[in-house]
């Protein structure tokens, strides 16, 4: 009888964490929404093309006046409360990286490497270009 009790118990949580997969997936989606497209800082002329696949973001970022699409930098993000995160990667000489969405615009906030919480962020705004 325990036996059916412990398999009750362990079919009914399966079933509970099945039903809050599509409520995760329906997030990712309206990330994907605020943060897909290719983004654009008019200053800098550097653009970031930003795609979701796997749970995760795939952002490639290149200067328009020095290089093109193809040999720009690629790098994986993970959103975490509502922000795009890019942990530092010393071996690859990848800033700490967040990108916030605020409607048409991304704010890209990076810390230089190696840097303590109290080091200033470098802020950069682009624009959206296209979806």
């Amino acid at each position: 009888m325990a036996i059916y009790i412990n398999s009750f118990v362990l079919f009914v949580v399966l079933l509970l964490a099945n039903g809050n997969s599509p409520a995760q997936s329906s997030k990712s989606k309206q990330a994907g929404k605020h943060f897909e497209g290719l983004w654009l800082d008019k200053k800098t002329s550097r653009h970031l093309e930003i795609s979701f696949k796997d749970g995760y973001a795939t952002i490639i970022d290149w200067t328009g006046k020095f290089q093109k699409r193809e040999s720009g930098d690629s790098y994986k993000a993970f959103l975490k409360n509502g922000k795009l995160i890019m942990p530092e990667d010393i071996g690859h000489h990848a800033a700490y990286g967040e990108i916030i969405s605020n409607d048409q615009t991304l704010i890209y906030l990076t810390k230089s490497i190696g840097a303590g919480k109290a080091s200033a962020w470098d802020r950069q705004i682009f624009t959206k270009v296209r979806r």
